[in-house]
């Protein structure tokens, strides 16, 4: 039995279905349904019963798909870790935007470890445009970016959050027990908010709505750092305005509470890049991890 014709068994068992099947592999139906008969002979064993609606296993083939599993499974991991040895000093550098993955990224580290262990991962604070050009010149292998603060032309990307700003408030404060507050009430609590510069959508809307609602701005502090803004929030200085990434941040005395009115232009799209340049297997795996963790969250 050759490795490869239990892998085209595997997925025509899993999936119940030849062009299912193919289409997971990668490959036309044809010569999936000869390596499928090829397997049988070698065996001089029928493993599946074609039906009107797919196939379905005969006993022999499901006792060979509870085999199967487990020996592709180990050679698989018997190619990476002789794969590993080759590289002695494997690594993956992974530039990221401050605030950015925080949910991501850290889970994506620890299935790469089960993945490849020996592998390591540096992980480097940097602003988007940076972190394209030094995707693009080589020097960082991934690099997770806000979509609209880099040209991201000449690279793969792929959105892997959308963040929406929300409300940093004293947890003993009775707001905190809200499930969503709006921009208008917001502008009566004394607010901590990040420089113009660095929020200028939520900064328009914010004064559009305290114009519209009669009321003076009460913006009581500033802060450049999300934890300097949870700091101060914590000890009841105010309500912060931020992304709810910080939700991941454990800083205690500060709830999170929704704001029902943040406009569209306020979200924050966030994508995955790398280049179209062969790679080292476990850059595609990191790859393969962080967009299967993104996936329910990133639509």
């Amino acid at each position: 039995m050759e490795l490869r014709h239990l892998r085209h068994f595997v997925a025509v068992a899993e999936t119940q279905h030849f062009g299912r099947a193919a289409a997971r592999l990668g490959m036309a139906q044809p010569p999936l349904s000869q390596s499928i008969m090829r397997l049988e002979e070698q065996l001089g064993i029928k493993l599946l019963e074609r039906t009107p609606r797919g196939v379905s296993l005969t006993p022999a083939g499901a006792a060979l798909l509870a085999e199967a599993k487990p020996l592709i499974a180990q050679a698989e991991l018997a190619e990476r870790r002789v794969r590993q040895a080759a590289d002695e000093l494997a690594s993956l550098s992974v530039a990221f935007v401050p605030m950015c993955a925080l949910r991501i990224m850290p889970l994506a580290i620890q299935g790469l470890r089960k993945q490849w262990p020996g592998v390591d991962v540096r992980l480097i604070e940097r602003g988007s445009a940076l972190t394209v050009a030094s995707v693009k010149n080589g020097s960082i292998d991934l690099g997770v970016v806000v979509t609209s603060s880099a040209d991201v032309s000449g690279l793969e990307s792929v959105v892997i959050e959308r963040l929406r700003v929300v409300a940093a408030v004293p947890a003993k404060w009775p707001v905190a027990t809200q499930p969503s507050i709006r921009i208008a009430d917001l502008a009566r609590y004394p607010l901590i908010m990040f420089p113009q510069q660095m929020s200028q959508p939520l900064f328009a809307a914010f004064e559009t709505a305290r114009r519209e609602a009669g009321l003076s701005p009460r913006v009581t502090q500033q802060a450049r750092h999300p934890y300097t803004m949870l700091n101060l929030v914590s000890h009841e200085l105010g309500i912060g305005l931020m992304l709810d990434s910080a939700r991941y941040l454990p800083v205690e005395g500060v709830a999170f509470v929704d704001i029902e009115d943040v406009p569209a232009s306020g979200e924050t799209e966030v994508s995955l890049v790398w280049a179209d340049r062969p790679h080292k297997p476990y850059h595609r795996s990191m790859l393969d991890i962080m967009r299967d963790i993104a996936s329910p969250t990133a639509g």
